[in-house]
């Protein structure tokens, strides 16, 4: 058995012995840096890797977000539009606080903390404290490889290459994975208490450590449900640290198994109620999915060295290519050369590889659904068991064979600057949706719809550049004419045009144009419940534009009895009733409305401007003091507010409101004078 590949260990490598000389001066300061599980200078090594790291990541603070998944976690997450203990309890509510189906409420709660922090969304705040949990986590990570018994020199190349390697950017460089980030860290910070715990013989400091493990496991289970592979990777240390595999070893991880149980379950939940545990994208067999659970395996092997292409989707090739039914030779060699690793007793290398699986194993979409069967960001836990090998060979290397060290120091110094130099080029794609859609166009050409249409979503509601958008979704038509969302989209876009003002002179022909597309995208047999009813709501809401009210009802009615939670519906149909003069009517889809949107100061005071037409100004009041409390710089709801005092005999406050109305430029009318005259 060759003892070159026996780990480290740290308390006997790390704690000087009684009789040794104390160090004076420079050397004095540096051992005082060391401790029994770092050694001397580790601090000075660890800040220059979180240094160069953060410099590589300096671009991404100018970005913007993107609209792929940002939308429904921040911008538009009905838990963070308000600031209020509601909120709060909502995103931690399983029911309530899921995104697209994930259960990470620990990351909509740093964003809670920012909206709150800055009063509004801040892009740079979100970029800035992604990169400061990157940063931290690469500090976690450094000093894991120190506890596990890897010298500085070693743990700064392991810590650098998982801070500044190109597949890292997609965890960093986009807001929305702040769960990456964040769960990272708490997963990190527990593996290197683990350690102190195996190595810890005082019952009263292993309890400590044993408590704060599982507080950091929850806080990273409730960050992201990846986190569940926390106690596979305690056992990969239990092996690198010869504990001998027995019942006793699992049943001491007991508490750890079941918050992995428990995150999993609650997940399972959240995506199957959103629907995303359906595969109706691919319908491939599970045959199929091994092969090509064995193909994302090899791939993010290849990436590790030659991380090339990266894209934010990587969409299923159909039909599958022969390479995918082929990977599962390279996968079982792979798995060859790992048992006679183990058989040789080459550990750390056992261990990497062990690490790596066990953290990438549920992302391999062997169970997956959904448009895609890679991810950048699923290696960003696993790719630590690789660096973890290259910070031993270094460390090997440089203490048995120190004339190498030259070498190996300008080869890796070359490594480093070809993946920084990647990673900035990398991190400019994540700018805004235009640099992103874009980049992925690079790679998917003509045989994708889905970036040309989310780059027009981009280019129509976050420049304005309805053109733009027209020609991307007209692209993505072409590619993909049985889509209706895509037909949706284009019609939503003509509508918009008409009802911007900027179009005077073509106002009807764009009607026209945006119901022949809702037409058009109605007809096709692949539309889906909740798009049908979108179309039919939009279509709608053109009808009523060029007054076929009847039409427009008949639509919105049908919209909204598909999807009764499409707030949009009860708003459309209620213009259509208050134009028909049905106000009772208009004021139940008000109610409707308010019941999925609490916070629209707007539709509260519509719904106390009717109810003082129709005679009631006791619940006129009562809405009217609800918009004004959600939005105290309503100005019409103040002059629609002291018509009510005026009617219920309050002139006072009538007339105090008046005077807030015309602070912010309403002039009084003369009914307004009659009221306060009677």
């Amino acid at each position: 058995m060759s003892k070159k590949n026996l780990p480290n260990r740290p308390q006997q490598n790390f704690k000087q012995q009684a009789n040794a000389p104390k160090p004076s001066g420079r050397k004095a300061a540096a051992a005082a840096s060391g401790s029994r599980w770092e050694p001397a200078g580790w601090l000075r090594w660890a800040l220059i890797a979180m240094a160069i790291t953060g410099a590589c990541y300096l671009p991404s603070l100018s970005h913007e977000l993107v609209n792929w998944d940002d939308d429904p976690n921040i911008t538009e997450n009905p838990n963070l539009v308000r600031i209020d203990g509601e909120s709060l309890r909502n995103i931690f509510s399983i029911e309530k606080g899921e995104v697209i189906g994930n259960y990470n409420p620990l990351p909509i709660f740093t964003f809670y903390l920012e909206k709150w922090a800055a009063g509004d969304i801040n892009t740079t705040l979100i970029h800035f404290n992604n990169l400061i949990l990157h940063l931290l986590t690469v500090l976690f990570a450094m000093r894991l490889l120190m506890h596990i018994g890897i010298g500085v020199g070693g743990a700064f190349v392991g810590g650098l290459l998982f801070g500044i390697h190109p597949m890292r950017v997609e965890s960093v460089a986009w807001a929305t994975e702040r769960k990456d980030v964040l769960f990272a860290v708490f997963f990190f910070a527990a593996l290197m208490y683990y350690v102190r715990w195996i190595k810890t013989e005082d019952s009263g400091k292993r309890m400590t450590l044993y408590i704060g493990m599982l507080v950091l496991a929850i806080l990273s289970g409730l960050s992201k449900v990846q986190a569940v592979t926390l106690p596979l990777s305690m056992l990969a240390l239990d092996y690198y640290f010869r504990r001998p595999l027995n019942f006793k070893l699992i049943l001491e991880k007991t508490p750890f198994w079941l918050i992995s149980l428990t995150f999993g379950l609650i997940n399972l939940y959240t995506l199957k109620k959103a629907g995303s545990t359906e595969d109706d994208v691919t319908s491939f067999n599970f045959l199929d999915r091994l092969c090509i659970g064995a193909y994302s395996f090899c791939v993010y092997l290849f990436k590790l060295f030659i991380p090339h292409p990266m894209s934010p989707l990587y969409p299923y090739p159909r039909p599958l290519p022969i390479w995918v039914y082929l990977s599962p030779i390279l996968f079982f060699a792979v798995w060859y050369g790992v048992y006679r690793l183990w058989k040789a007793d080459k550990r750390t290398w056992v261990f990497g590889v062990l690490f790596f699986f066990f953290n990438v194993m549920f992302l391999l979409q062997v169970f997956g659904a959904g448009q895609g069967f890679l991810a950048d960001r699923f290696t960003y836990v696993p790719y630590f068991g690789f660096f973890a090998i290259a910070a031993w060979l270094y460390h090997t290397y440089t203490t048995e064979k120190p004339e190498m060290r030259s070498t190996l120091n300008g080869v890796l110094a070359v490594v480093f600057v070809i993946f920084a130099v990647w990673t900035v080029r990398q991190i400019g794609i994540w700018k805004d949706g235009g640099t992103l859609w874009t980049h992925v166009m690079k790679y998917e050409n003509d045989k994708n719809s889905l970036p040309y249409w989310n780059r027009g979503q981009f280019l129509r509601n976050k420049k304005g550049d309805y053109a733009a958008a027209l020609q991307d979704y007209t692209k993505a038509i072409t590619i993909e004419p049985t889509n209706p969302e895509l037909l949706n989209s284009r019609g939503k876009t003509y509508f918009d045009m008409a009802m911007s003002g900027k179009f005077k002179d073509q106002q009807a022909e764009l009607t026209q144009k945006a119901i022949t597309d809702f037409n058009e995208g109605l007809t096709k047999p692949t539309v889906k419940p909740k798009t049908k009813a979108e179309m039919l709501i939009n279509r709608g809401a053109a009808m009523a534009s060029i007054g076929r009210l009847d039409d427009a009802e008949r639509d919105l009615n049908e919209g909204i009895s598909i999807q009764p939670g499409n707030k949009n519906g009860y708003l459309n149909r209620s213009l259509v009733y208050f134009t028909k003069q049905r106000y009772d009517l208009a004021i139940g889809d008000y109610s409707e409305y308010l019941k999925l949107d609490p916070y629209a100061a707007n539709i509260w005071y519509e719904r106390g401007m009717l109810r003082r037409t129709l005679n009631a100004p006791k619940d006129a009041l009562a809405d009217l003091n609800r918009a004004l409390q959600l939005d105290p710089n309503l100005g019409f709801a103040y002059i629609e507010r002291a018509r009510v005092h005026a009617i219920l005999g309050d002139k006072n406050s009538a007339r105090a409101d008046y005077q807030r109305a015309q602070q912010f430029g309403m002039q009084m009318q003369q009914y307004d004078q009659d009221l306060l005259n009677r």
